[in-house]
Formats: structure tokens, sequence, C-alpha cells
């Protein structure tokens, strides 16, 4: 029973955890894709009703904010590159300054280093989640464009059902 109530209270504490670092995430996240998501918001609201011209004009737009993300998706992976060897300098270092067995040494190095293993694992997030908004735009792209090619191909038919 002791053990169920130790769990419940680790799975707590990664609860609270978990939602004070998304929630910054998500902060940055939105003040630096806020233009990106807008477009793709604007877009899903008018999917049904985009011309070929509305379209054409979507694909340059993204392409033109794709292009601008990612130089920051590539300074998101250096950050948690960076991130990374900070926390790994500030374990060697603090393992190093500490007495006693390896165990002991390794426990107290972790523990004072939690912050920087936090920071890294945030930045890593951002990260990957600039990854994948990225690689999301390019994807809106290629639909855009599969779309307006259907629908050239449909014209070109109906031209020659027509004749």
């Amino acid at each position: 029973m002791a053990q169920t109530v130790n769990i419940q209270r680790a799975l707590e504490v990664v609860d609270m955890g978990y939602q004070e670092l998304i929630e910054i995430a998500n902060d940055i996240l939105e003040s630096v894709a806020g233009d990106l998501n807008s477009l793709i918001k604007e877009i899903q609201d008018r999917a049904e009703s985009l011309s070929n011209e509305d379209i054409r004009a979507y694909m340059v737009k993204l392409a033109l904010k794709s292009y601008s993300f990612s130089e920051i998706k590539e300074k998101a992976a250096f950050k948690a590159t960076l991130s990374e060897t900070i926390r790994k300098n500030a374990y060697a270092r603090t393992f190093g300054e500490m007495s006693g067995s390896v165990a002991a040494k390794e426990s107290q190095a972790i523990l004072q280093t939690s912050e920087e293993f936090l920071a890294e694992a945030l930045y890593e997030l951002l990260a990957s989640l600039f990854k994948t908004k990225l690689d999301e735009a390019h994807r809106v792209v290629d639909v855009l464009k599969t779309t307006i090619m259907s629908r050239m191909q449909e014209a070109k038919l109906t031209q020659i059902d027509e004749v």
C-alpha cells in the first residue's frame, strides 16, 4: 500500500512538472510560430472555397514562412545541443566536487543538476516541436500543390470532353 502511495505522489509530481514545462513550451512555440499557425488556420478555415489563385498565394506565403522558420528550427536544435553540453559540464563539475562513493557522488550530482536536466528536456522538446511545425507546413504546401494539379487536370479533361 505504501508503494502505491509513493507511485501516486511521483505521478502527481511528474504531472505538475509536465504542466509547467508544457506551458513554457507552448508560450515559446506560440511566440515563434504564431504567424505560421495563423496562416495554416486561415487556409483551414477557407479550404472549401479556395480559388486556384488563393492556393497559389498561400503556397508562396507558406514557402516564405517556412524559409524564415527553418532558421529558427536550426537555432532551436543548436540550443538543445548546447543545453546538453551545459548539463553534462555541470554534472561533471558537481560530480568532481563531491566526496564519497561513486554512487553517492552520482546521486548528488544528479540532484544538483536537475535544473540543467529540465532545461535540456525543454529545449529538446522545442526543437522537436519546431521541426514538426516546419514539416507540417511543407506537407500543407504539398497538399495545396496536389489540389491545384488535380484541378488543372480536371479542367483539361472537361475541355477534352466538350470538344
